[in-house]
């Protein structure tokens, strides 16, 4: 298992900010998940420093697709194509960063959902079925994210994802365990016992389970040590990036120091 940082809470800053942040920390941490949207959008400038920092540092790398405002499983086809190329776009920018794994959010219900029962569902399905095939292609690893409650999103409860791993075409799908959205729904303990063998990525941060807040270190009703434990147990190796946006370098380094001392 190993600590990173998602570069989620420098959103809105310039990306000169963000370079400079992570060589700054690069000595303590060599795991960064880059976020892809907004002010962050990665391009080929970027990419080309990012890699040179990868290359004196030994950095590793995860890219989170965009998310602002789109939807893969839009019924609206118009905004559906642009998710999808957006996506698309970032899983290129995943392959020439060499980046471990892509993170791609589910696709969400919309206004329509009472006039088109279970269409945006199906379509999420096709959506991620040819995500994959073209994730495989580039040798990224593709891993979709558990949403919060409230969100409209179709994948949030282990009730939605057991169904939606059902599905044929997907077995190559992972899954990226978001533990503060695991905890909106109250279900964080069954989530990393349930899917043990899908969780490939996981995003760690802190709340009240009311609300997705992406508080930092014992900031909110998490028991970290516990989670970690638990992760840990169930055969859970990969990165434990910390995407809390209060005190993020802060918590990167208590969850670095946990994993340390749990032996992890």
């Amino acid at each position: 298992m190993k600590p990173g940082l998602s570069n989620l809470f420098l959103t809105g800053r310039p990306k000169r900010e963000m370079l400079r942040f992570i060589e700054n920390c690069s000595g303590e941490c060599k795991v960064w998940e880059l976020v892809d949207d907004g002010s962050l959008k990665l391009d080929e400038k970027t990419i080309g420093r990012l890699k040179e920092l990868a290359s004196s540092y030994g950095l590793e790398y995860s890219v989170h697709a965009p998310f602002t405002d789109l939807n893969i499983a839009s019924l609206n086809p118009h905004i559906r194509r642009i998710s999808l190329k957006m996506v698309e776009a970032s899983m290129q920018h995943a392959y020439k960063l060499e980046a471990k794994t892509m993170v791609v959010h589910p696709g969400f219900k919309g206004a329509q959902e009472s006039f088109r029962p279970g269409e945006a569902w199906r379509d999420n399905i096709k959506i991620f079925q040819n995500l994959l095939a073209k994730a495989e292609k580039l040798q990224l690893k593709l891993a979709v994210e558990n949403m919060p409650q409230g969100s409209w999103s179709l994948l949030s409860t282990v009730e939605d994802f057991k169904k939606f791993f059902s599905s044929d075409g997907l077995e190559g799908l992972g899954m990226t365990l978001d533990v503060g959205h695991a905890l909106t729904v109250g279900q964080l303990n069954s989530f990393i016992e349930e899917f043990k063998d899908r969780i490939w990525h996981v995003h760690i941060h802190d709340n009240t389970g009311d609300s997705d807040k992406h508080l930092g270190f014992g900031e909110g009703t998490l028991n970290w040590p516990l989670t970690v434990r638990r992760l840990k147990r169930n055969g859970f190796s990969g990165f434990l990036i910390v995407e809390s946006t209060r005190r993020p370098f802060e918590t990167f380094l208590k969850v670095k120091a946990l994993i340390e001392e749990l032996e992890v």
